[in-house]
């Protein structure tokens, strides 16, 4: 099916996107801005997901400015972008529907039984960072690791800051530093979250520490992931306390920053360079693409249902690529490079957003249960993180474990990144040992010191 019938003139399109995203202001000020909250969770994760990559952008994602990056498949993305943009905009009522889904209790039974689920991510954070010398002793395990394979990555290319595309020449080393990327960010965060609420200077040591060994990795989104969940969970902390000018000023200038480590990534260090072709960076590059690449794929797509082909390729995360000639052709990066032509021993694929991967593989049903799970899952986390700061003791670490949750709902609309869900659940497990280990000669030394 062709979804031919879905396309609209493009008039209509860019009125509808325009009434949406009014709707989106109004909502924000009134649910969120006038009830004392200048940022919060659920519109963060709407305005990230749905809004800013599908509606904002859509002006620029039809521009024949995207010639640039596009070339002679110009036209053919253009033509496809009216269906797309239609296709998120399900996504998007998806999405809050699922919001409502939760907010309002519907499906009692069905909820008690999430709960229980989703429960576990946030018990386990929290028991990860109920011990200091866990953390720290993770913390060392990481930046071990970090130079290890930096050394070699150092002694065969030389200085740089690009490990990623190193990995891709030499596949038998990349399911390595993703393994040490996901095990340091995960670390490197809950480090944090505890520094704010107990102040121990040795644990933001160790977050800087670990932020500057995963600068060498490539990947801005790993350097991102560490600081942008305790940076939103402060920031609804202080609700009227920090205006909403700041806060627009602090997003542009972390995303300056994540644009200056790209530039820095292929050997341009030149600030003036960057600032020079930031605009053309945000509106046409590959950062913010979701809704052009999402086309892109479509326009070369044989319209023949993936079935559930990434999942699976996901699901078999723990088996590296070169070993598996399954992951090598479905994996959602080579299925989106191969759709378009490109080599995906090369180019790591396309991003066709939080829909795009779900409607390839199931049609709208897809997108329309991706974006059920990701608005019950925000609003959850939405929730806890207030339920978090306005208890008799507001706990910065409380609220950071809720939002984990995040990343498994961004993994289930995106499966490229399944493989940080093993790496999540290997690092709880080995926190659990270390902490039953550490119990063990706790209570050893309480029986000797009773028996002297």
């Amino acid at each position: 099916m062709r979804y031919a019938l879905m396309a609209l003139p493009w008039n209509a399109l860019y009125a509808l996107d325009a009434v949406l995203i009014l709707l989106f202001v109004l909502s924000y000020y009134f649910n969120c801005y006038r009830k004392g909250y200048r940022l919060d969770f659920w519109y963060a994760q709407l305005f990230l997901v749905c809004v800013f990559p599908n509606m904002i952008m859509l002006p620029f994602a039809s521009s024949r400015l995207n010639v640039v990056v596009l070339g002679t498949d110009l036209d053919a993305v253009i033509a496809a972008l009216p269906v797309v943009f239609l296709i998120t905009l399900v996504g998007y009522f998806a999405v809050l529907l699922g919001g409502v889904l939760w907010r309002f209790h519907l499906g009692m039974g069905a909820r008690n039984a999430a709960c229980k689920v989703l429960d576990i991510v946030p018990r386990c954070s929290m028991m990860l960072m109920s011990s200091r010398s866990v953390l720290v002793f993770q913390s060392a395990l990481c930046l071990l690791l970090q130079f290890l394979i930096l050394a070699f990555y150092f002694s065969r290319s030389g200085f740089a800051f690009d490990l990623r595309s190193y990995t891709f020449a030499n596949p038998e080393l990349r399911p390595v530093a993703l393994l040490i990327s996901n095990y340091s960010v995960i670390i490197a965060s809950h480090c944090l979250a505890r520094y704010v609420d107990r102040k121990e200077r040795i644990l933001l040591a160790c977050t800087l520490l670990l932020t500057f060994g995963l600068a060498f990795f490539g990947a801005r989104g790993n350097l991102l992931s560490i600081y942008l969940s305790v940076l939103l969970c402060y920031v609804v902390k202080l609700r009227r306390k920090i205006s909403l000018l700041r806060i627009v000023a602090v997003g542009a200038f972390i995303m300056a920053f994540a644009f200056y480590l790209g530039n820095a990534r292929n050997g341009e260090y030149s600030l003036s360079g960057l600032f020079g072709s930031l605009v053309f960076l945000v509106f046409y590059g590959n950062t913010f693409s979701d809704l052009r690449d999402f086309a892109w794929v479509y326009s070369a797509w044989n319209h023949v249902f993936w079935a559930g082909k990434t999942y699976i390729a996901a699901l078999l995360a723990f088996v590296p690529r070169f070993a598996s000639q399954f992951r090598d052709t479905w994996g959602l990066g080579v299925a989106t490079a191969s759709t378009v032509g490109f080599d995906p021993q090369v180019h790591p694929g396309l991003r066709p957003g939080a829909f795009g991967e779900g409607f390839f593989n199931f049609g709208l049903f897809g997108v329309i249960a991706v974006g059920v799970v990701v608005g019950v899952i925000s609003r959850r986390v939405d929730l806890d993180v207030k339920a978090a700061f306005s208890s008799s003791s507001p706990s910065m670490m409380k609220a950071f474990a809720s939002t984990m949750l995040l990343g498994i709902a961004g993994t289930l609309a995106v499966s490229a990144g399944f493989s940080g869900i093993y790496v999540l659940a290997g690092v709880y497990l080995f926190s659990w040992v270390c902490l039953s280990v550490a119990r063990m000669f706790v209570q050893r030394q309480m029986l000797l010191s009773r028996t002297e």
